[in-house]
């Protein structure tokens, strides 16, 4: 069992083998990312964690029609490039055709968005950050909150480059993606989720 993974919200099992993990069905709700022969149990999302998730997927899903992307929950999986390990981001905007065109399997995101909770505050900005920035296609990765106005983004122009990173926290920014010619504002985003502004 590898011990790299340490993270709150994941329960550990004993070896699974990349056939079964493909091949197992998910029960209780309960769903699974793999790494290299462990198995990773995602805690189940709680309301505000679903409507921020929902609110991405709704603002990108109106600004890409037409420019051959498309915009998925997290229930197609991630394969990532090196190794046998199978993620399960919330939203993932993809425009390979390979990707759009198949039933279960992403391995060319444009955009991988995370809305962190208390228990994916390290796995998702650490863990799972150094995995997929080993992604070709990959141009955009989002850390969003939950528990206060805060967007984080790395963004590189292309495969060769670094990675830039931004900060966003007003309501009234937008977070630009130039690749396709679109921008989200972070109103967009936390539409209908009301938090305590705290004072300076």
């Amino acid at each position: 069992m590898e011990n790299s993974v340490e993270e709150p919200a994941v329960a550990y099992q004993s070896f699974c083998s990349e056939e079964d993990y493909l091949n197992m069905e998910w029960e209780n709700g309960i769903r699974y990312e793999y790494w290299d022969g462990t198995l990773v149990a995602m805690a189940g999302g709680r309301p505000r964690h679903a409507e921020i998730s929902v609110n991405l997927i709704v603002a990108l899903k109106n600004k890409i029609q037409g420019t051959g992307c498309k915009v998925y929950n997290s229930d197609v999986l991630l394969k990532l490039p090196l190794g046998k390990k199978y993620f399960l981001p919330d939203v993932v905007v993809t425009c390979n055709k390979d990707d759009i065109e198949s039933e279960r399997f992403f391995h060319h995101p444009s955009i991988i968005m995370e809305v962190l909770s208390d228990f994916t505050e390290l796995y998702d900005p650490v863990k799972k950050w150094e995995q997929y920035r080993r992604i070709k296609s990959l141009r955009y990765y989002l850390l969003v909150r939950q528990n206060e106005y805060l967007v984080d983004m790395y963004h590189r122009p292309n495969e060769t480059s670094l990675f830039y990173y931004q900060s966003f926290t007003g309501l009234d920014e937008i977070i630009p993606f130039e690749d396709l010619g679109i921008g989200i504002k972070m109103s967009e985003i936390y539409e209908v989720i009301k938090l305590e502004i705290q004072s300076p």
